[in-house]
């Protein structure tokens, strides 16, 4: 079972992820950054682990989310 189909049963922990995790004025994830002040592309993955948790919650079938890090 994958991260995302686990976080589906707790929507508190997905809702609070995708709270936190948005674009900066740059485009980076402003809730991954680590001590130097570097982070990740938005989206990042904690924000697409979410959006697919979310998505799973709604209905959809666990493995069929396409975000930009789906495997190909």
């Amino acid at each position: 079972m994958g991260m995302a189909a686990i976080l589906a049963g707790m929507p508190d922990m997905w809702r609070t992820a995708l709270d936190d995790h948005v674009p900066d004025q740059n485009g980076r994830c402003q809730a991954c950054r680590d001590s130097s002040g570097a982070s990740a592309d938005w989206p990042c993955l904690a924000r697409e682990v979410a959006e697919e948790a979310k998505y799973i919650h709604d209905g959809g079938l666990p493995g069929t989310f396409t975000g930009r890090h789906a495997r190909q």
